[in-house]
């Protein structure tokens, strides 16, 4: 399906703040008149986009956006995203719904005070013809999801599979947070929120250098929160950007969450070689420490020089900097990688596991020892013919016992979630494999496991969940 087209305010016209940023029952910056021009013919698909003053990314946090239709229909605006951009913050949001025709558009941004909105003036109008066929006023509520449906595992396992939402565009990663919240990471840069079950409208993130990579296998591809993440609120990201002569480069960034929005962006790791088919993965160890594995940039089989960090996994403190405990005082923990999907950590043996895909056909999990500072090898085990493997996560917690110390895979190429249960006894010996889900109908594109032990998957546009029954 062709992905909608963008349409930007910096194109048709420019939205930028007169006066101060709101603080306490103010209203937000109003925005300067731009040209309203004769009108611009969209399909309805496209997004709106603008820059917004805010003194800081969680004061930006406190605004909302709404539209005029035709002068007197205010229609709130959805799926927000804001990211830095020069001295304001550049958003853009869906556009609202409106009958084919002639239309003008004057956006507004607002704060709540008290239960009431607050508004800035209103923009010049905007004036578009919609060529699309899209219902008038308010968008239409999203279709009813699939009832919860049961499933049974080969060991008699009881589970119920849930469908949270069906509107995200290409997720590439989860990471459950400590307070029950669900990040979801989407391939053109959006970081997408779930609370208790239910998609925000509103990104947390859009990640704008990502977009021009996106295409094929680039992208927003990893996406990982701190070990303290109740204290630091630390969301670490890794995506391709553009390099030279069309090749792409890998950067891992750190977020900090404040009220659901993603802000403070510093630059972790950058300029990183990435492969024609970027593979990287991140993951927070038991020690606290962020791990991240790349690949090795089209080296061939070949190992990568010392110095470089293609084809290895490192292991960083927060800030990017390597531990002092690091053997030799280098990074690296782990080599000759070739596309790593994922990574996870034995929940008793505390051995790091890396799905690693050497060819397109031979696929395997790298076990590399407890000991984070020596990545002594412990094992390798193949992953089954056409897994197509693109996310890993070891089960966790209480709520299913029977699934205790199972690895779950997610298999993009198989279309399901491989489940491995292990020797409890030799977890590094597979005792069997099953395949789960292979009715959702879509690739398995992500899998991760919260705290409780509740088990999260996505598929080209939905998220999964699987609990008890």
């Amino acid at each position: 399906m062709k992905r909608p087209g963008w349409i930007w305010f910096a194109i048709l016209f420019a939205l930028t703040a007169t006066h101060a940023a709101c603080g306490g029952g103010s209203p937000p910056p109003s925005t300067s008149d731009p040209p309203s021009g004769n009108g611009e013919r969209i399909s309805g698909s496209e997004r709106l986009g603008w820059n917004q003053s805010a003194s800081t990314a969680a004061e930006l946090a406190t605004f909302r956006y709404a539209a005029y239709i035709d002068t007197n229909t205010r229609v709130e605006l959805t799926d927000v995203s804001c990211g830095p951009s020069g001295g304001a913050f550049a958003c853009n949001s869906r556009m609202p719904n409106m009958s084919p025709g002639g239309h003008s558009i004057e956006l507004v941004s607002f704060v709540v005070d008290n239960a009431t909105p607050i508004e800035s003036g209103r923009s010049a109008i905007l004036r578009v013809t919609v060529t699309g066929v899209m219902t008038g006023g308010l968008a239409p509520p999203p279709a009813a999801l699939p009832a919860p449906t049961p499933v049974t595992t080969s060991d008699g396992v009881e589970l119920r599979l849930d469908v949270l939402t069906e509107q995200l565009e290409s997720p590439t990663a989860i990471a459950p947070a400590p307070d029950g919240r669900v990040f979801v990471a989407e391939r053109e840069g959006r970081v997408r929120i779930l609370r208790d079950g239910v998609l925000e409208p509103q990104a947390a993130a859009l990640i704008y250098e990502v977009l021009m990579t996106a295409s094929g296998d680039g992208g927003l591809l990893a996406l990982a929160l701190d070990a303290q993440f109740d204290r630091t609120r630390f969301v670490y990201a890794a995506y391709t950007v553009a390099a030279t002569q069309g090749t792409r480069q890998f950067r891992i960034v750190r977020f900090r969450e404040v009220n659901g929005r993603l802000g403070e962006r510093v630059v972790l790791l950058d300029a990183i070689p990435a492969a024609a088919k970027p593979a990287v993965a991140l993951g927070v160890g038991p020690d606290g420490r962020l791990y991240v594995a790349f690949d090795a940039a089209g080296s061939g089989g070949r190992t990568p020089a010392l110095a470089s960090y293609s084809g290895k996994v490192l292991r960083l403190n927060t800030d990017g900097t390597t531990p002092g405990d690091q053997l030799a005082g280098l990074p690296a923990v782990a080599a000759e990688l070739q596309s790593p999907r994922g990574l996870d950590w034995h929940p008793s043996s505390n051995a790091l596991w890396i799905a690693d895909a050497k060819r397109p056909e031979v696929e395997e999990l790298r076990i590399v020892s407890g000991g984070s500072q020596n990545g002594v090898g412990r094992g390798r085990i193949n992953l089954p013919a056409g897994t197509g493997a693109a996310s890993m996560a070891f089960y966790r917690g209480t709520l299913l016992p029977g699934l205790s110390g199972d690895l779950l895979v997610a298999a993009a190429e198989g279309h399901h979630l491989l489940r491995i249960r292990l020797d409890k006894r030799d977890p590094t010996r597979v005792v069997s494999t099953e395949r789960l889900l292979q009715d959702a109908g879509s690739p398995i594109r992500a899998v991760a496991t919260s705290n409780d032990g509740t088990i999260y998957a996505a598929t080209d546009r939905a998220v999964l969940r699987l609990g008890p029954r």
